[in-house]
């Protein structure tokens, strides 16, 4: 009698290895998930960013940044203008205080230079607001 399939013990040890493999791609999955969401999110607050100074420079008005520590979100605001955003839940503001930035036309200059340090899962990012025009930066510590 001529025998064409697997046996018990061969399906068993293919269903281990497959699933050796998958736990071992899945669970870096997550994380690097995690990650994309959080540089989506610094991403985003980089072109809220740079809408407020360019609807300053543009419209010669002054806007304003709005970082609330406690909700972990921003909002932007001028006298055309409102956005609010929400940061991932993975990211949140260091110090749980409120810290207002203004933009004055007609360069787009900030009120106040500062460093504000942002908590990831696994990293840390710091929003660098330097001297000079309004010029700032976030980058990974």
């Amino acid at each position: 009698m001529k025998q064409n399939g697997f046996t018990l013990m061969e399906m068993l040890l293919v269903l281990t290895i497959s699933f050796i493999i998958l736990s071992i791609s899945i669970f870096p999955a997550g994380n690097l998930m995690t990650h994309l969401l959080e540089k989506q999110s610094l991403d985003q607050l980089k072109i809220d960013i740079m809408y407020l100074q360019g609807e300053s420079i543009t419209k010669n008005q002054k806007t304003m940044l709005l970082l609330n520590g406690n909700s972990n979100s921003y909002s932007g605001k001028s006298d055309t203008l409102t956005l609010e955003r929400t940061f991932t839940p993975t990211l949140r503001f260091q110090g749980k205080n409120n810290q207002i930035f203004r933009f004055y036309p007609p360069f787009g200059n900030i009120s106040k230079f500062k460093t504000i340090i942002i908590e990831g899962q696994n990293k840390k990012y710091a929003l660098i607001f330097q001297i000079g025009k309004g010029r700032f930066r976030i980058d990974e510590i």
